[in-house]
């Protein structure tokens, strides 16, 4: 199962909330990007549960995902 989650940081915080979910085992891909959202990122896993947003959320810095799981 794989997903998209956007992710909002606060003020300050997104290179470093980066760094930390580009180490999270389950995280193929990570960016920052400029908009509503910091950083999107691409994770995978073998069920909701595998795909490791809960470990995403509990960063420092993080202060909202929204997870989008790949359908198609």
């Amino acid at each position: 199962m794989e997903a998209y989650v956007l992710i909002k940081t606060s003020g300050g915080t997104a290179r470093k909330a980066l760094k930390a979910i580009k180490k999270m085992k389950g995280v193929k891909i990570a960016d920052g990007t400029y908009g509503v959202y910091d950083i999107i990122a691409k994770v995978e896993g073998d069920d909701v549960a595998g795909l490791v947003v809960d470990k995403i959320r509990a960063i420092d810095g993080v202060v909202d995902t929204n997870t989008l799981i790949v359908a198609l």
